[in-house]
């Protein structure tokens, strides 16, 4: 009952605030926008000390901003079903793959590569240092790593045959969504998407496979697309929401963005 009457009285308080935001006394005005000010900040700290996963995030956008694309570890098994059993069939049964899941989250990607590619050294490389802690805890065979995404490190395991990155190049895609955000120059610019698969490109061995999925940019508006053609008709059509151009502008009306892409040349 305490606990009910407690939330009551902030619901009350809240409510008072708003309604005192379109004060025509200045003072009242500023001294509502210091309450919000020190309101969401008290709500933030709470989380951070509560919430282990918004303070990974958290930190992850303060300490490495630069690198981090997607921040939420969403994930779960045989994700793309349909995508795996291409690539799968594109290598006919070849023994000894090297792949690297890029943005493994807490590794269920990992584990299903193993399913689709038995024989295969599969490297998982992520950000999140919270993540990958989970990750390391997992029943793996001794063909299997996790490391701390960074190219030094990744560079250390080779070329790949194939890299896996999915639902991992996209910034706040729901937000961005409900928002009705038509540019994403200050959010997510096309320029750290294209850098970012120029990056894959130097660690993919001729004929290999780049997969990009579930991304709000098209590897065809990169500097190094004409390395690479498309295999099959396989697509992001399931991706429901918004993708943008190299312009870091909405496309209004968007076409079927490929997914699985052949390395045809260095």
């Amino acid at each position: 009952m305490n606990a009910k009457i407690g939330m009551q009285i902030i619901g009350t308080a809240k409510q008072s605030v708003k309604e005192h935001r379109s004060s025509k006394s200045p003072i009242i005005r500023l001294l509502v926008s210091i309450l919000y000010v020190l309101w969401n900040t008290a709500k933030t700290a709470i989380r951070v000390c509560v919430d282990t996963d918004f303070r990974s995030i958290l930190l992850l956008q303060l300490l490495n901003s630069k690198n981090v694309h997607q921040t939420t570890p969403l994930t779960y098994m045989d994700r793309y079903p349909t995508i795996f059993s291409a690539c799968r069939d594109y290598f006919d049964g070849k023994q000894d793959l090297k792949i690297l899941s890029y943005g493994c989250s807490t590794g269920e990607e990992v584990l299903t590569l193993r399913r689709y590619f038995p024989t295969a050294h599969i490297i998982g490389a992520e950000i999140n240092k919270r993540s990958l802690a989970i990750c390391r805890k997992l029943p793996v065979d001794e063909k299997i790593t996790f490391l701390y995404s960074t190219i030094s490190e990744i560079q250390k395991y080779g070329h790949f045959d194939a890299i896996f990155c999915m639902a991992v190049l996209q910034r706040k895609p729901h937000y961005i969504a409900a928002k009705g955000i038509s540019s994403l120059k200050k959010i997510y610019p096309f320029e750290k998407f294209e850098r970012q698969i120029i990056e894959l490109d130097e660690l993919i061995n001729p004929q290999g496979l780049l997969v990009v999925h579930s991304t709000q940019y098209s590897l065809c508006d990169t500097n190094v697309a004409s390395k690479y053609e498309a295999l099959g008709s396989h697509n992001q059509n399931d991706y429901l929401l918004p993708v943008f151009d190299k312009n870091s502008n909405l496309v209004k009306n968007p076409t079927s963005q490929n997914t699985i892409f052949i390395k045809l040349h260095k």
